[in-house]
């Protein structure tokens, strides 16, 4: 169920409480991207849950409607604002919602995530940016002569002979969440480091969030160590004291562009060719082939850099894993008659998939599979009424009747 009325349940919960410094990065940082109303809305429901248990009791959406003095339809645009940017999950059951708050990112996680710090830095001015920055700048200690003499915990405290049994449970934390992650263990820093005047400094750089940048962009544009020590060279200052991470995605498409032109045409690919240097079993095949390769199977031909950065956004924006941004790919595509859709198209289907905790091949498959199950009941006029009488859509969102055929083809 998408859609929310104003009878309808909810109750929230967190894993974690929340602090000021949390709310002045929402304040500062989310909020110029997610607006007013999706902030009021995160706050609101943040108060209404007991800082003992971290769980609030049953609402109405009404009651929202009238704390909020907004309609429902807008609150529940709002909401998908949130889940959208990683700060809350919404799980249905029984005509109840549950709302799961999460914790936004660190001011450093957000303004160095290159995607959020880039949206910031377009919803307001320059010099709003950097004042915005300066509240959240702090002088960092030269540690370059200082010997760390820091023990490590086997140092200090000997191992236990007998371990007794790990306790085991949901308890308060202060976890957030992850940024996504790319699998990718192909990829050596340490060649990649290599050849660079000061390959120190550029050490110094990799940050969990640009190697995780790297990674992803090494992924989406099938970019070996080398061709992203190019790239990199051309995103960091001539200091070596910091990288542009937008600029790193740019000259990444640029890499691309300029790799492709340089490059013979791909012939089509006939479907019994599909199965060559793939696993046949398609949970495998769908969660290691590249989006290089699966779209110029898909499309016949040559992959362009628009198309490589839809797979990009998905990743990085809406945060699907990447074996799902492979089956989403391949369910448009087949249900587009062969033509790859705008980013938006993708962006509707990837934000409903997200919604529905679509994390993995097999969960992307079945449910695919489960839509097209759907769209059969659908032709039935007795089924139809049936699930009319339910509250379930009489009309599924795309018919997929290429999954089976798609799938023998790659065995």
């Amino acid at each position: 169920m998408d859609k929310i009325r104003t009878t309808d349940q909810f109750f929230v919960y967190a894993k974690a409480n929340i602090s000021a410094n949390d709310f002045q990065v929402l304040s500062l940082l989310y909020q110029p991207i997610i607006g007013v109303l999706a902030f009021s809305l995160y706050s609101t429901l943040w108060h209404l849950i007991n800082r003992q248990n971290l769980m609030s009791d049953h609402y109405l959406h009404s009651d929202l409607e009238s704390i909020l003095n907004n309609k429902v339809a807008k609150i529940e645009d709002a909401r998908h604002h949130l889940e959208a940017i990683g700060l809350m999950n919404v799980y249905f059951h029984n005509d109840c919602f549950a709302y799961e708050m999460k914790l936004p990112s660190s001011a450093a996680s957000f303004i160095n995530d290159g995607i959020l710090g880039s949206y910031l830095q377009n919803c307001v001015t320059d010099s709003r940016y950097e004042k915005i920055l300066k509240l959240f700048r702090i002088v960092p200690v030269n540690k370059t002569d200082f010997l760390n003499l820091t023990k490590s915990f086997n140092d200090v405290f000997p191992a236990i002979p007998n371990g007794k049994k790990m306790t085991e449970g949901e308890f308060i934390a202060t976890s957030r969440d992850k940024s996504i992650n790319i699998n990718n263990n192909d990829f050596d820093f340490r060649i990649f480091v290599e050849g660079f005047p000061d390959e120190n400094k550029v050490r110094n750089l990799l940050s969990d969030a640009v190697k995780e940048k790297i990674v992803n962009l090494a992924y989406v544009y099938d970019l070996d160590e080398t061709a992203m020590h190019t790239v990199f060279a051309k995103a960091i200052d001539e200091t070596y004291s910091s990288v542009d991470l937008a600029k790193l995605s740019k000259q990444a498409r640029d890499h691309f562009k300029f790799d492709t032109a340089m490059s013979e045409p791909i012939l089509e690919v006939d479907e019994k060719d599909l199965q060559d240097g793939n696993p046949t079993n398609p949970f495998d095949y769908f969660g290691t082939i590249g989006p290089k390769k699966l779209l110029s199977q898909l499309l016949g031909g040559l992959v362009s850099d628009s198309d490589l950065r839809v797979v990009e956004r998905l990743i990085e924006e809406i945060k699907l894993d990447k074996g799902v941004v492979n089956v989403l790919l391949a369910y448009t595509i087949k249900n587009n008659n062969g033509d790859m859709p705008p980013y938006a198209y993708y962006q509707k289907i990837g934000m409903s998939w997200k919604r529905n905790q679509i994390n993995d091949v097999r969960m992307a498959l079945d449910y695919v599979r489960h839509l097209n199950s759907e769209y059969t009941r659908n032709q039935n006029p007795a089924e139809k009424k049936i699930s009319n009488r339910v509250g379930k859509t009489s009309k599924p969102e795309v018919k997929i009747d290429w999954l089976d055929d798609y799938l023998k083809s790659i065995k």
